[in-house]
């Protein structure tokens, strides 16, 4: 049932600023200043209100490919130009932000993250240490990008969207705001179908919703409306609203904290805030492979509150250790994530067995489940 009322949002402190590529630079590649003007001085006014904010922001790669006199549209940049451009464009991105914060009396500290800050489990803790300090004691605005001169292909985060969920929910934000060059979520592509109408409230981030999302268009940002539902889904489960919402509306941060019914707000999930190492096992790790289990183990898991036990279980896929976080699987479904008690060889070894012939088949008997409940986190 939808909520349709935004009232929940007048009280957020503690929010999170996204801001895509599409907004920040122009389409030569200039920083969009008269935008961002507007932007940073919403940012420092609310942070002047007690308001913590922390600003995630995209656009270094475009305005690094202008100064380069790359047109990514006539020629589609490798990595290595993509990582050199980064370098370049990060530089200007940072003093503008600087300059321009200074300006509105408020003082900015820059983070630049990587896949591995991520998804490494002492990493991803540390951001949290790092960043709360930040704003809380010395009322400095965190402007935080992913670290692109430095990634390299299948460590990347991915997009800033995703970047700024896991932040959202790492440091318990009541709110994220995803500003876009589109109103919100549409019910089909506004681009193509003058018949398309606005989503205002998304109560639960279903495969419906999802499928009406659609990739990024831009040649440039990484992301898309699809990259910002799946963003808004993951807030959600980790216990923050999420507005996506158009970044060129006048005043578009205050009126979307004063409850103002604009872009699309998707809620956060009724269950309790999800705990620093479920976040990480289900949201920020990466996983090492599969395990695939049978409909009774699905049902145990999805609706018993179940730990996987090896008789639920068919088969396991990938090179993986005890201690790494794979995916659960029923058929081509992913339906959960965990921390496993088995390799994936000793898994292929004991499935369809109960528990008690662990011992009879591996020699030793450490665990009873192959990921007990606490290490699990339903998709």
């Amino acid at each position: 049932m939808i909520k349709n009322n935004r009232n929940e949002l007048i009280n957020a402190k503690r929010i999170v600023v996204k801001i895509g590529s599409n907004l920040v630079a122009k389409e030569n590649g200039e920083i969009n200043t008269e935008l961002l003007d507007n932007i940073c001085r919403e940012i420092a006014e609310l942070s002047s209100e007690e308001k913590q904010i922390i600003f995630v922001t995209s656009g270094a790669v475009r305005i690094g490919l202008s100064k380069m006199g790359i047109d990514p549209k006539k020629n589609k940049p490798d990595l290595s130009i993509r990582q050199t451009a980064a370098a370049v464009g990060q530089v200007e991105l940072i003093s503008y932000y600087n300059d321009t914060f200074l300006k509105e009396g408020a003082c900015v500290a820059q983070l630049l993250l990587t896949g591995d800050d991520i998804t490494n489990r002492q990493r991803y803790l540390h951001i949290r240490n790092t960043l709360l300090p930040i704003f809380t004691d010395h009322k400095i605005i965190p402007v935080i990008n992913e670290n692109d001169s430095v990634s390299i292909e299948g460590v990347q985060i991915g997009e800033n969207d995703r970047l700024a969920a896991l932040i959202a929910g790492k440091i318990e934000c009541d709110l994220l705001i995803i500003l876009s060059d589109v109103d919100g979520l549409y019910t089909k592509n506004p681009a193509i179908d003058k018949n398309a109408e606005l989503i205002s409230e998304v109560d639960r981030v279903t495969d419906d919703i999802l499928k009406i999302a659609g990739g990024s268009i831009s040649g440039v940002g990484k992301g898309g409306m699809q990259s910002k539902v799946v963003a808004a889904k993951t807030a959600a489960m980790m216990g923050t609203n999420t507005v996506v919402a158009l970044g060129r509306e006048t005043d578009v941060l205050k009126r979307i904290i004063n409850g103002e019914k604009i872009g699309t707000c998707f809620y956060k999930t009724k269950q309790n805030r999800l705990h620093a190492k479920k976040q990480w096992v289900g949201f920020a790790a990466k996983p090492k492979g599969f395990i695939y289990v049978d409909d009774g183990a699905k049902t145990a898991l999805l609706h018993h509150g179940s730990s996987l036990l090896p008789v639920g279980v068919k088969s396991a896929s990938g090179n993986f250790a005890s201690g790494d976080v794979v995916n659960i699987c029923c058929g081509t479904c992913e339906i959960a994530r965990g921390l496993t008690n088995y390799s994936s060889d000793e898994i292929n070894k004991i499935a369809g067995q109960k528990s008690k012939e662990i011992e009879k088949i591996l020699g030793s008997h450490p665990y009873d489940e192959v990921i007990h409940r606490d290490n699990l986190i339903l998709l």
